[in-house]
Parts: structure tokens; sequence; C-alpha cells
């Protein structure tokens, strides 16, 4: 309980894990598993609430071909997750493999919207882990070459066994490769108690309906979320012996007094002061925002540590020249790993490094390596607030991660340095860091040391 008139009441977490992919005969798995965290509690306990409770059916079918030809053949898991970790184990998978993962959601009692995220947890190929090598025709991991259909789905009722004709009917909402269905659901999509999708698959935050409560009028029943899954025959040897592993999570939170639009899933940020981040020092490249009161102008940098690189003038022309006091700015810094391009935007002006593999800013020396293997699979980005005077106060807000914001969202300093620091981000697609600077106090007595940074390792 939050205040005198509020109930919180906490969400469900389910995660399901489809794990350990293996091909041809590395004798590696393909599994299951799902455990539930639950905890309802109220202040003074002197109210009497009503509860959440997820729990989700879940239900597994895989053709590894026909076991007359010394295939493994086809088989099935299924049970109900509540509480305890369910698991099972597929090995040996190879190209041409398929199979299906149906999980069905039960909101007991109160109608909730749910909520899906995902991150891959382990990547293996032929025995190295990450950093992983690749061939030289640049082919990916295994996560790369598992095609991946997601949609709503209704099941009839299901027997002693589970098998893709206890499918009646599905909505298609997204279909990829596994890699990049990580990717899209990594910092949580909504899902539509009423099987609706948009053009881009999943719906936005809050125009999303319910999923239905047990007990409801209407008795009406929640769609189901499939995965079916294929190893094309096309995939060669480049896969064998690899392994991959990956989680899914489910989130309930109660519609009542709720608009959907909480996105429980958000990426979340680790704050420090006092000194930068270990990202900041290991940096791969830094961006930067300045005021640059008395000896400069207010401007904005790609540059590393022999100094600006690729510098654009933002207010002014003059040395005196400054960002405007307690102004709200907005920028944008991106990272895109199939262009190999970097660009940081802030007050409609863009200054870019136009291959962050060579160690220069478009042919000036960045004074250090960047990435010159190309982005890795994932990366990790450090804001830094930074004063130079207790007369001046310099705020980064409204941060967001490719569009979800970041929890938490805001940072501020005040004769010193404060980090916001994301990691782990994954980097199959462009990366995207929004917010908002100001520098607060007096332009007088801003100087070189009042800057946003944005490091990137």
């Amino acid at each position: 309980m939050t205040d005198d008139n509020h109930i919180d009441l906490s969400r469900r977490k389910v995660l399901g894990s489809l794990g350990a992919i293996g091909v041809a005969s590395a004798g590696a798995g393909f599994g299951t598993s799902a455990y539930f965290n639950d905890q309802e509690s109220f202040d003074d306990n002197i109210i009497t609430a009503g509860t959440l409770d997820l729990k989700v059916n879940y239900y597994s079918y895989w053709n590894q071909g026909d076991e007359n030809k010394g295939a493994p053949g086809s088989d099935y898991v299924s049970g109900t997750a509540d509480g305890e970790a369910v698991s099972s184990k597929l090995s040996d998978v190879k190209p041409g493999d398929s199979g299906i993962v149906a999980f069905c959601p039960r909101i007991e009692t109160n109608p909730a919207y749910l909520w899906l995220c995902g991150e891959l947890t382990a990547s293996y190929e032929n025995g190295y882990t990450e950093p992983e090598p690749v061939d030289e025709n640049g082919e990916g991991e295994l996560e790369e070459n598992i095609e991946v259909t997601v949609s709503y789905c209704e099941l009839n009722e299901i027997g002693d066994t589970f098998d893709p004709e206890d499918i009646e009917s599905q909505t298609e909402i997204w279909t990829g490769t596994l890699a990049e269905f990580l990717a899209t659901i990594r910092y949580g999509v909504p899902l539509d108690g009423h099987e609706e999708v948009s053009d881009s698959g999943f719906l936005e935050p809050g125009s999303q309906e319910c999923f239905y409560g047990t007990g409801n009028k209407e008795e009406k029943v929640n769609p189901c979320l499939c995965l079916d899954w294929e190893v094309p025959t096309s995939v060669g040897n480049e896969i064998q012996g690899d392994s991959t592993a990956f989680d899914l999570q489910f989130y309930a939170e109660q519609c009542r007094h709720n608009d959907g639009t909480q996105n429980p899933c958000s990426p979340g940020g680790r704050i420090g002061t006092g000194d930068f981040s270990e990202i900041s020092y290991e940096k791969a490249f830094s961006m930067q925002a300045l005021s640059r009161g008395g000896s400069g102008r207010g401007e904005i940098q790609i540059h590393g540590d022999s100094g600006g690189v690729e510098n654009t003038t933002l207010w002014g022309s003059n040395s005196g020249d400054t960002f405007p006091a307690d102004t709200d700015v907005d920028f944008t810094a991106e990272v895109n790993p199939d262009a190999e391009t970097a660009s940081l935007t802030a007050n409609g002006e863009t200054v870019t490094d136009d291959d962050i593999t060579d160690g220069d800013a478009n042919g000036a020396s960045t004074g250090d390596p960047e990435w010159p293997n190309g982005v890795p699979n994932q990366v990790d980005v450090a804001l830094n607030a930074s004063s130079g005077d207790s007369n001046v106060t310099t705020v980064v807000k409204d941060v967001s991660l490719n569009g979800t914001p970041v929890d938490p969202d805001e940072i501020s300093a005040e004769d010193g340095l404060t980090y916001l620091a994301i990691e782990d981000i994954p980097a199959s697609n462009t990366v995207t860091v929004e917010g908002t600077l100001r520098f607060e106090g007096s332009t007088s007595d801003f100087d070189g040391q009042d800057f946003v940074g944005i490091d990137w390792r």
C-alpha cells in the first residue's frame, strides 16, 4: 500500500526457458522450464484485498524425423507451472527438426494485463563460449538459424498427448529468427487478451485488452501463446555442435485501476556517483554534449581520449556562447551494428562516426580502438552527468532504451559526477538511447566540466 487510498497488488512472474538447442550429433538439448514468484502483501494488514494469481499450462511437441529410419521420432511434454520449476530436454536437434510450444495463461480471479519479455542466456559455438568465432562467410550463431513464428492460438481439449492437431486456430503475431524474437521482446511486449495484432505485430502498451479472470460471467477463455520453431534443412554444418538457451517471462498485473502502460520488463539502469562508470574507462568510443561556458561554446562531439572529433556547434559562434541555462534539450544517441555507424543528435544537430571499427571519427583519430571486430552481440552504455561547480546542476532525465523507459530514468550531478549504466543491451538491431539534458544555474558559472557524456562499451 503506497498511500491510504491505493492498494498495490504485486505482479506475479512466470519464467519459461526454452533452453539449450543442439544440432547435428552434438548431444545438446532443447528444454522447457518455468518458475513462478508470488508475493501479495499489504501494509498494516487492515484491508482484505482480492487476489491475482497467474498459472501457465504448457505443452511442448517436437518432431525429429522418422524413428523407423533411426531418427529420434516425435514426443511431447506438458504440465502446469505454479511455484516450482518444470523442465524437459530435447537432445540431438538437427536441420529439418521442428516443434511447437504453447503457453496457456490462466488468471485466477481478477482479470489482468499480461506482458512477455525474455533474453538470451547462453550461446555456444563448437565448444567456444561468447565471444564466438564466425566463419569467413559471416554466418550467424545458432539462434540466428532457428526460424520462429509466434501466434495467439486456441487449443482443443488436450487429452493424454499433444501435437499440432490439437491447435484449433492461430493468429500470427510475429515471425523471424529466434535471435530477432528475443531482441524484440527483451524489454517487454504487451499480450492481448482478444488476440488483436498491429501492423508490426505486438500492440503498443495501453492498447491491449485484458486477459479474463477465471469465473467471469461470460466464461471466456484466454488465448494461448504458441511458438512454432524449425531448424531449416538449408542450414549446414556451420551450426554443428552449437547450443543456445534463453528465458521467457510472463507478467500479470490487475486491470482494475491500471491502464496497461506500466511495463514490468523495463530495462534496468545502475546509478553510481563520484567517478566514471567502468564502462567509461573501458569504452570503445564516447559522445558528449558540453555547455562550454567562457572558453568554448555549446557543442556536441563524438570523440576519444585525444579530444574533440566531429564537433558541431549548437548555440552561437562566439567563444562565450553556451547552452542556455535551465533549458530542456532532447538528445538521441544511436549505434547501428549493421552499418557500423554511430550518431548523436541534440537540439536538432547531429554528429556522426561513419565507421566505428577503424579507430577514428570520419578520418580523425578518436584515440580509442573502438570495435575493430565489429559491434558485439551485446553492448553497454553509461550516461555521465558532470558538474564542475556547486552552482551548476547537470541533469539527464526521461532516459529510454529502444523506446522503453529505463528504470530509473533520471540522474543529476552537482559539483561532481553521477552515472547511469545500462548493461547487456542486445545489439542485433540498432541501439537507441534517448533522453533530455539540462544545465541548471547561471551561465556565468558554466565551464568545460559541465557536460553529459555517453560512453559505449
